[in-house]
């Protein structure tokens, strides 16, 4: 597979769509080739709190790209300040394991996803583009996900924290004479957000999560996550949703801002955090009870959040 310079840039708008990678894949093989301790990465489990499961896999690869750029040391780093943003909002994150794979090396660089839809008209709200262009997983994606990620039955109610060395994010852009074009750009992480996706990934593998470059930002991991787990873009009180976006405050902007604000002021980030489908609650028996999963796909106005949705 050919290999594309890597652009130091999330999610960044480029004026020519770059080469897609090809879609002629090997047989994609994943096997666990460690397990690293995550005793001092957790608080106590404590019953009634809301609560998050996370898996990480990282890759065990000789890629000179990838061990440069997802150091061990630095990826745990970030996602303890990810366990104490949450934890300031109420929610535990629970990092079952750090799991060392080794995947056939051909897959480690990625396209992200296809389009099976094109926006009509002059479509200003960024979910509403979203409905529309209808970003799918790309096949890809899909097998090397799926290769990964172990069969469990909590799959689909699990966040998984993947390292990879290269993804590329695809999405339409309007032109100046009205027109959509097709963009592409190598993303330093990828929430593969409900709002994008919808129903159109494997429900078993609908809470990955790439990293490509951990460097990128103190708050990388939490910001990730909170595209999963808030199921908002890039916005912030007065800022509504944009491709990109760089202000200072609030987790779901870039820069290094943590707030997760509440109310409608805050684009009700604190409340959409709280029904999010990951979440759950210990019961006493030892049993999860899970938050109500999305009753339309997870687009961002999906019924679970009534009241909770900002219409600019």
């Amino acid at each position: 597979m050919p290999r594309l310079p890597v652009l130091l840039a999330l999610l960044t708008a480029c004026s020519t769509p770059q080469p897609p990678l090809e879609s002629d894949l090997p047989d994609i093989t994943a096997r666990v080739t460690g397990v690293i301790g995550t005793d001092s990465l957790n608080a106590p489990v404590a019953e009634g709190i809301p609560t998050v499961d996370v898996g990480m896999y990282l890759l065990d690869t000789a890629s000179p790209t990838y061990n440069r750029r997802m150091p061990v040391a630095e990826v745990t780093r970030r996602y303890r300040l990810a366990r104490d943003v949450f934890a300031g909002s109420g929610v535990r994150l629970n990092l079952m394991w750090i799991k060392t794979v080794e995947v056939t090396p051909e897959v480690i660089a990625i396209e992200s996803n296809v389009m099976a839809g094109t926006p009509a008209g002059d479509i200003s709200n960024l979910y509403e583009k979203s409905r529309q262009q209808k970003s799918t997983l790309s096949p890809e994606a899909e097998a090397v996900f799926e290769a990964i990620i172990e069969e469990d039955p909590a799959n689909d109610r699990t966040v998984y924290l993947v390292g990879m060395e290269r993804v590329v994010m695809n999405w339409f852009e309007q032109q100046e004479d009205g027109s959509w074009a097709l963009q592409s750009d190598p993303t330093n992480a990828l929430s593969f957000p409900s709002y994008t996706l919808e129903d159109r990934i494997p429900r078993r593998i609908r809470g990955v999560i790439t990293l490509q470059n951990i460097f990128k930002s103190e708050k990388i991991v939490a910001h990730e996550l909170g595209h999963k787990l808030i199921n908002v873009s890039h916005e912030y009180r007065d800022i509504s949703p944009q491709h990109e976006v760089d202000a200072e405050g609030g987790l779901m902007v870039y820069g290094e801002g943590l707030d997760i604000p509440s109310g409608e002021d805050g684009r009700f980030h604190l409340e959409r955090l709280q029904r999010s489908p990951y979440l759950y609650r210990m019961r006493p028996d030892g049993t999860r009870e899970y938050n109500e999963d999305y009753a339309e796909g997870g687009h961002y106005a999906d019924p679970i959040y009534d009241g909770l949705v900002v219409r600019d």
